[in-house]
């Protein structure tokens, strides 16, 4: 996901164990919820829906391919189908 507050998603990502959390870059996040989690739903749990004037971009990802450095696909691979339990970040 991509956000126009980073410093507030940051502190709102710490509240919502089980889900697995890595900030790729300022303002973008790879996340794990489980697997029934809707995009509507990530976006009202972690606060983006409805409500003031920040703004998010929410994806439910599949599949991957693209060019980003060896962590990020590392963290790809390892979290691909896991099962959650405690909250981690990267």
């Amino acid at each position: 996901m991509n956000v126009s507050d980073p410093d507030g998603l940051r502190t709102r990502l710490t509240s919502i164990a089980p889900w697995v959390v890595n900030e790729v870059q300022l303002g973008e996040w790879l996340l794990v919820a489980p697997s029934a989690t809707t995009t509507k739903e990530v976006s009202e749990r972690i606060g983006y829906f409805g409500q003031g004037k920040d703004t998010a971009i929410i994806m439910r990802v599949e599949s991957y391919f693209g060019r980003n450095h060896a962590p990020v696909w590392e963290w790809i691979s390892t979290k691909l189908g896991a099962e959650l339990g405690i909250a981690t970040t990267a």
